[in-house]
């Protein structure tokens, strides 16, 4: 049997030769605690005190009757006045308990009045998340549809915003698509063959900070059939069209709604799939965290923000952050004010940054470059929508689009 050192060796082993970089790596670690248990016997208390001490690193669904049992009877095999002290009853409770306690020591026992107390010092398996999971966290619900035959286009979509969103590396994002598999593998963990260490990974499922839930007006390709000098020329337009919602999961209130259509000849839906993710996740990025200026080096510019959703040869428009603006009825923050200072092209596009070379500007950006001071947007959005909606404005300093926004939702970012 391999034991749980090893286990666990080789599972650093795998994370540094096959996770890619740009994880932050979650797993399993032992922490120190303290506890004391009281008990008819020796055995009885250090048994309630190892419970006691498995509770307070993994709350007490680990710690139940059944581990307090098996540790009791693991200890009541042994001569309780020496050997439940010794390593080597340590080393049993190891095994007992599958790795769940690394080992452990007992610093005091006193008895009172027939009843034992026992304090003891243990190491215990806890289960630590990614730093990933300190983000904002969103979830993209799967959309409904309005009609038969959408289901996979609505799968593309989804799957495609999912993956802008990732990584944009903004979010904690949670996935919902696959919540069979992921119960299927929490089962795994849970069964009584799997090591206790594994179990330390229950109990750990996060909750989402916002949803984005939305429905799939249109999904489909029309064909038009024209006679022309005695032949038929049939022409394929494929139409995409969604309308979508970011609330508050706690509160259930929309924070954002918009909708996104499209028409295109020749194209395919899964094509304008694909498009309104790119935009969809682009707008909300953009709404809650823009693209940071990084760094500067010369007439190049490191930003914050790499993948799919930043392509060569770009243009963004480069932004000084000015003043704070706040809203005089309500007194909230509307963001800040931007200043347009110059423009700059992408270069080079890597997982978790892009690199930009600046073609004009006002300034000497690297003169002034500080933390936090630039940000960039995109210079020209996809082509105007082909719906009955309006054509949207031209993209506007942070204040003017604020107000936009409001004229579209009960509340905005």
């Amino acid at each position: 049997m391999v034991s749980s050192r090893a286990l666990l060796a080789f599972i650093g082993l795998v994370c540094i030769f096959v996770m890619p970089p740009a994880f932050s790596a979650a797993g399993v670690e032992y922490v120190t605690v303290k506890a004391e248990g009281e008990g008819s016997s020796v055995s009885h208390a250090t048994a309630s005190a190892l419970s006691s001490a498995v509770a307070q690193v993994n709350g007490a669904a680990l710690a139940s009757n059944q581990l307090s049992s098996e540790l009791m009877l693991s200890l009541e095999t042994q001569d309780e006045s020496a050997y439940a002290l010794s390593t080597s009853m340590a080393e049993v409770i190891s095994q007992q308990t599958k790795g769940l306690i690394r080992d452990y020591s007992v610093t005091e026992k006193t008895q009172e009045s027939g009843v034992w107390t026992v304090h003891v010092e243990a190491r215990v398996a806890k289960y630590t998340r990614s730093a990933q999971a300190d983000r904002l966290r969103m979830s993209v619900i799967p959309f409904r549809v309005s009609g038969k035959g959408q289901e996979e286009a609505r799968d593309r979509f989804v799957s495609e915003l999912g993956n802008h969103l990732t990584q944009s590396r903004k979010f904690a994002m949670l996935d919902r698509q696959y919540e069979d598999e992921r119960k299927l593998e929490m089962d795994i963990n849970a069964s009584a063959d799997a090591p206790m260490e594994e179990m330390v990974k229950l109990g750990n499922r996060l909750g989402t900070d916002y949803m984005i839930v939305g429905k799939v007006e249109d999904a489909a390709t029309h064909s038009r059939s024209t006679v022309l000098a005695g032949r038929t020329l049939t022409t394929h337009t494929a139409k995409f069209a969604i309308a979508y919602r970011v609330i508050d999961a706690p509160t259930g209130q929309v924070k954002f709604a918009d909708s996104w259509s499209r028409s295109a000849e020749g194209a395919s839906v899964f094509t304008l799939a694909n498009q309104a993710a790119e935009a969809i996740s682009r707008q909300i990025v953009d709404a809650i965290t823009p693209v940071a200026v990084e760094s500067v080096s010369g007439d190049v510019l490191l930003l914050g923000q790499g993948g799919k959703s930043i392509k060569v040869g770009q243009k963004y428009r480069l932004l000084r952050n000015g003043d704070a603006i706040m809203d005089s009825y309500t007194g909230e923050s509307l963001g800040r004010q931007e200043i347009e200072v110059g423009l700059i092209e992408i270069i080079e596009v890597q997982s978790k940054i892009a690199k930009a070379r600046v073609l004009s500007a006002s300034i000497d950006v690297a003169e002034e470059f500080a933390p936090s001071t630039f940000v960039v947007r995109l210079q020209s959005e996809a082509p105007p929508r082909q719906s009955s909606a309006p054509a949207p404005a031209p993209r506007q300093t942070q204040a003017k689009r604020v107000e936009t926004l409001k004229k579209k939702a009960e509340s905005d970012w």
